[in-house]
């Protein structure tokens, strides 16, 4: 069974917890065998008892049955609890598992894809697993382990009605195979439907201003709609498909017990059958041929099932980041790479102490077959600022991300402190780099414990000091718990330029030698801008700092200037330097300039006769 072969791939990410899952088979043994023993005895009731007329042993005969129905519950319940116990935990298990590759895996890959598809993942698919672990594999073979005994009873009280009940058998297990590839296929488009509905239903919440302010309710309802309509003609058919594997198993069933009955009968007035051995056969017949049944009810979510294991499966093998893909495999695989397999005959001469700290050689980027950068040469020194400028598109933000680890380099070599990030792995790099992203995300929780993830160690003193050093002390003041203020989902009570401080106080606690600030002010009001600069110059004190900005006054102070275009680095030098001989940089600074003087730029437009400026 293709389920099965699944599942034992998947079984090293899973504590399978023998002990309570012994205990928990055990007990589904001796409850199904509590509960075969009951038709034996009410045959000898109705064969030795009623005709013969002994009255003596009806009581003692039915607390037997009884106390087997008891035991049965008893046992049941042990069952019950500790598989919904398993079911929870082998569900949580794989999450983690999950979780912790979603870790891994490049950075573009999960933004390409969206939230929706990995909440099907982690929610739809391990509960599917955890459900295929602990009733689905149970109920087989529990149902496996019913029809076996029921049989073996029903062959030693008459090999005859044996043998007719298992002639059905074969008929039974082959009816859901008829349907089985519309029905798979079916379920695969239920859940394609349901992973693109939680990224759409994602949207719709996120894009709520959009939505609202364009007035697009209708727009919204109409695309729904449209989007449901697949998942209702699928859902459907897997319905009627599953219905019909069903029922038609239980038209068979009742074939062959009105058969036991035809041939039981005549055993019967033939004298060669006891009445009481007849109804109890009918009862094991029952027990033997409802576990096909039951089997083939199951037939849907061993289908279902198998798509999720397909898919946990098939993303588990999906390549982690370089980085990761190096800590697992070493660097086998970049020496591949001429530039890098250049670089490794000359590794035992570098210096260690050399200046620079940002070290890139001929590096390329490509993602998804479309090349990103192309050639980039440069170098930062210890401690120097280096401002990286340029039209949208031209690769500044690609390039910080390579920095960071999160894009796969193509070719070349990129040096943190004289080690290449083909040497490194994400651990070490996270040590040497701090990031403020453009949009940093806030946790829900409480400020201290958002500004702790640069240190999870820090004392409160030391987170409070890093937030006063990230200009947060007058916000923390009007707060009535400081610090200890409770944030909302993406910290909703907090301004733009609030949630950048919190980020830059991460950093500060953090305390890298590299900073990488990626538009950290883009999203700010002219003001905010400036309270979170301030910030920001004292976090970049002391500091190797690579900055994406569109603020002029920072790019003017910079060490090296780095204009890119293009995805390649077109010219370096210091804003005087670049000012006479870059017409692109000369551009690029007149754009900045007219964004941080309006004033200067309002002036210079033509009065209309009659109208002067305020």
């Amino acid at each position: 069974m293709h389920s099965i072969k699944l599942f034992l791939r998947l079984v090293p990410h899973v504590n399978i917890r023998w002990k309570l899952t012994s205990l928990a088979y055990v007990s589904t043994f001796i409850q199904l065998a509590a509960m075969m023993g009951q038709p034996l005895i009410f045959a000898y009731l109705i064969d030795h008892v009623l005709i013969d007329q002994k009255t003596e042993m009806i009581a003692t005969l039915l607390f037997l049955s009884l106390g087997l129905a008891l035991t049965a519950v008893v046992f049941s319940l042990i069952r019950s609890g500790i598989f919904r116990y398993l079911g929870i935990m082998h569900t949580l298990d794989i999450r983690e598992v999950l979780i912790q590759h979603i870790r891994k895996i490049p950075i573009p890959e999960i933004e390409k894809n969206g939230a929706g598809k990995f909440m099907a993942l982690l929610g739809y698919d391990t509960g599917t697993m955890g459900n295929y672990v602990n009733h689905v594999i149970v109920e087989l073979v529990s149902q496996l382990f019913m029809m076996l005994l029921a049989f073996g009873v029903l062959f030693s009280m008459d090999w005859k009605l044996g043998l007719l009940a298992a002639a059905g058998l074969p008929i039974l297990f082959w009816l859901p195979r008829i349907v089985k590839k519309q029905l798979t296929q079916h379920i695969d488009h239920v859940r394609t439907h349901n992973e693109e509905i939680g990224t759409h239903l994602l949207e719709c919440i996120d894009g709520s201003r959009e939505i609202r302010v364009y007035g697009l309710e209708q727009w919204e309802r109409e695309r729904n709609q449209k989007m449901y309509k697949g998942l209702v003609s699928s859902s459907t058919k897997e319905t009627l498909f599953r219905v019909l594997s069903h029922q038609s198993s239980s038209f068979v069933i009742s074939l062959i017990i009105v058969a036991v009955y035809w041939v039981g009968s005549h055993q019967v007035l033939d004298e060669t059958l006891t009445i009481g051995l007849l109804v109890a056969s009918v009862t094991y017949l029952q027990n033997a041929l409802n576990p096909v049944q039951a089997i083939n009810n199951f037939y849907a979510e061993l289908q279902r099932s198998e798509v999720a294991l397909q898919r946990i499966e098939s993303f588990l093998h999906t390549p982690p980041e370089d980085l990761a893909a190096r800590n697992e495999q070493g660097r086998a695989q970049d020496e591949d790479d001429p530039i890098y397999a250049q670089h490794l005959v000359s590794a035992a001469s570098v210096n260690e102490d050399t200046e620079a700290s940002v070290d890139v050689e001929r590096l390329q980027v490509s993602y998804d077959g479309v090349q990103i950068l192309k050639d980039v040469d440069l170098t930062v020194k210890r401690n120097q600022t280096a401002a990286f400028v340029g039209r949208s598109g031209s690769g500044k933000t690609t390039l910080f991300r390579t920095l960071t680890g999160f894009m796969p380099i193509t070719s070349g070599i990129v040096k943190i402190h004289s080690r290449t990030l083909q040497e490194l792995n994400r651990q070490e790099l996270n040590t040497k780099i701090g990031v403020v992203f453009q949009e940093s995300y806030i946790f829900k929780g409480t400020i201290a414990e958002n500004i702790r993830l640069g240190d999870l160690k820090a004392s409160d003193e030391q987170v409070y000091e890093a937030a006063c050093k990230a200009n947060l002390k007058e916000l923390l003041e009007q707060l009535p718990d400081g610090i200890h203020t409770v944030v909302d989902n993406k910290g909703f009570q907090l301004s733009g330029g609030q949630r950048q401080r919190i980020a830059i106080a991460r950093v500060f606690l953090k305390k890298p030698d590299i900073l990488i600030l990626d538009e950290p002010t883009s999203a700010l009001d002219r003001l905010t801008e400036n309270e979170v600069m301030v910030a920001l110059k004292e976090l970049m004190r002391n500091k190797t700092t690579l900055i994406s900005t569109h603020r002029l006054n920072t790019i003017i102070h910079a060490d090296t200037i780095f204009v890119m275009e293009q995805g390649k680095i077109v010219d370096q030098g210091t804003h005087s330097e670049l000012l006479e001989r870059s017409g692109l940089y000369r551009a690029l600074v007149a754009d900045m300039d007219k964004q941080e003087n309006p004033q200067e730029q309002l002036e210079s437009i033509p009065v209309a006769a009659g109208v002067e400026h305020e």
